[in-house]
């Protein structure tokens, strides 16, 4: 997929936003090493697995801003447990987990917030609802 300057850019801000925060830098195309804090002790590293597509669709589709996006970025690093050893993105949103890839899920992420994710028809009736969608595609 081709990536734009603006979303290289936006990614690379990341990187220095969680580097303000604590500690991180990018070692990969898509791999930001981060340093967690620690209570009172040394901390551990976790792995974001991330690229600056994945970072635009949480930026633009997901959040709608930058700061909003780094916020939200930073609470999942914070509730990672302690066997996750990676932060994987999921559809728009990061998951703890304890490999570099989402298994079974398929990478989709339930959305968080008062609101909820429907489909409507031409007249405005809700015709689904992201929550009854099932976790594995039907028919595949």
């Amino acid at each position: 997929m081709l990536m734009t300057m603006e979303q290289v850019r936006s990614w690379h801000d990341l990187v220095t936003a969680l580097d303000d925060w604590t500690a991180a830098t990018a070692v990969a195309d898509g791999t930001i090493e981060v340093a967690l804090p620690g209570d009172g002790g040394p901390g551990r590293r976790v792995l974001v697995m991330l690229t600056p597509d994945e970072w635009d669709d949480m930026t633009g589709v997901m959040w709608g801003s930058f700061e909003d996006a780094v916020d939200d970025v930073r609470q999942t690093l914070g509730q990672m447990g302690p066997s996750d050893g990676y932060a994987v993105y999921g559809t728009y949103r990061l998951v703890p987990s304890a490999s570099p890839r989402l298994g079974g899920d398929g990478g989709r992420a339930r959305p968080s917030g008062p609101g909820e994710w429907v489909g409507r028809d031409s007249e405005g009736r809700v015709t689904s609802r992201f929550a009854d969608w099932p976790d594995e595609p039907v028919g595949s």
